[in-house]
């Protein structure tokens, strides 16, 4: 992806934006308190623009299997470091997964 996207998501994370302000961990808890209220199963769980996986983290600590994608390639390489998540760089504009290969797909920072 070209350098202003790279720049702009490198320099405006969402893990500190979540962690820094009170309206961010709320947002976040928030956001926790939601998806483990529908995902009482363990799922295949595809994390859209999911940066340096601060939601993905815990959903695989949760026993869900965690496969994200995200533009920046550092985020990607970042997430992938992460017990229980896989990670590579792509676009929401052409997903490279298959049809029908997940039960949940989440796109919350990039909306």
């Amino acid at each position: 992806m070209g350098t202003d996207v790279d720049r702009h998501y490198s320099t405006n994370a969402e893990t500190s934006r979540l962690a820094r302000t009170p309206h961010g961990r709320l947002e976040f808890l928030r956001t926790q308190e939601l998806l483990r209220r529908v995902l009482t199963t363990r799922a295949k769980v595809l994390d859209v623009g999911g940066g340096t996986g601060v939601h993905a983290e815990w959903l695989a600590r949760d026993g869900h299997s965690v496969h994200l994608i995200d533009v920046v390639a550092a985020h990607a390489t970042a997430a992938a470091t992460l017990p229980g998540v896989t990670a590579v760089v792509g676009d929401a504009r052409g997903l490279p997964v298959a049809d029908n290969s997940v039960d949940v797909v989440l796109m919350l920072g990039p909306l």
